[in-house]
This record gives C-alpha cells, structure tokens and sequence, in this order.
C-alpha cells in the first residue's frame, strides 16, 4: 500500500515518516485510524514544522479511532505510525 494524496480522504500508510507530505495549508474534518495490529502501536501526525496535530494509542475494543473535528493545520506529516493505515478527511 503506498499513501494516497489525490483524493478525499487522502489516505496514509506509514511510509513516509518524518517527511512533509503536504507543504501547504488545509483544511481538515477530522482523522481516523484502521487496520492496526496491537494495543500498543500508535500514530502521531504533525504539521509541516513539527507541531503535534493529533496523537492517537490503539483502542482494543473498537476497529478504528477516530480524531474530533480538526480545522486548518499548516502542512502535514507523520512523526510515528506503527501499523495499519489513517484517513484525513478535507473539509
């Protein structure tokens, strides 16, 4: 699987940590999180100078977590995602 940043939602799988994968500002509904494999991975995303947006810890009695509303972040990246894949849905 490889990122998807074409659509809405864009889609993130993890290979990219630590880069910028967006550059510019955007405008963001909220985040959500599938596929993990243990209670113990987490994700952590950012914006593009490193300032934590959303941190999340794997929930072991639901199939997905899910992010409140987020509004607009400038840039985004992943800083830690250990498994599984996240959702960014655009306003």
């Amino acid at each position: 699987m490889a990122n998807q940043l074409a659509s809405n939602p864009l889609m993130l799988d993890g290979s990219s940590l630590n880069t910028v994968l967006i550059k510019t500002m955007m405008d963001i509904e909220h985040f959500e999180w599938a596929g993990y494999s243990g209670t113990s991975d987490s994700v952590v995303l950012a914006d593009k100078i490193g300032n934590v947006v959303w941190r999340a810890t794997a929930a072991s009695d639901k199939e997905e977590v899910r992010s409140g509303k987020v509004n607009s972040i400038n840039g985004l990246q992943e800083l830690t995602h250990s498994s599984g894949y996240v959702l960014v849905y655009l306003k």
